[in-house]
């Protein structure tokens, strides 16, 4: 079965923790989709932005959408959406074994 490629980002956690997230996916797929909901669009672009600015990841897609849910009393609320589509990044490999020297050193 194939690994789902969709991290669901929230308001929760940090959005380092699904920097995180997303880099295993990433090394494992090859491709990262962030999903972020109402609130969470901040936490998703700021993941989306330093997993590009960090060198894991380029940005392929950018989508914006405005969902209708029903609120508690039934009334339709319109929340903003954000999909954040990225493919690994050319030197991901090279970034991706830095880091995990770099924390190992940080352990000792």
């Amino acid at each position: 079965m194939e690994r789902n490629k969709e991290v669901r980002v929230g308001l929760s956690k940090p959005y380092t923790s699904y920097v995180g997230a997303s880099k295993e996916i990433l090394r494992e797929t090859g491709n990262v989709e962030l999903h972020g909901l109402g609130e969470a669009t901040a936490n998703a672009v700021r993941a989306g932005e330093m997993l590009c600015s960090l060198g894991y990841a380029t940005l392929e897609k950018f989508e914006t959408l405005s969902v209708s849910e029903p609120d508690r009393s039934g009334v339709s609320r319109s929340r903003a959406k954000v999909i954040i589509k990225l493919a690994k990044a050319q030197g991901f490999e090279k970034v991706y074994n830095d880091f995990k020297i770099s924390r190992t050193n940080n352990k000792e």
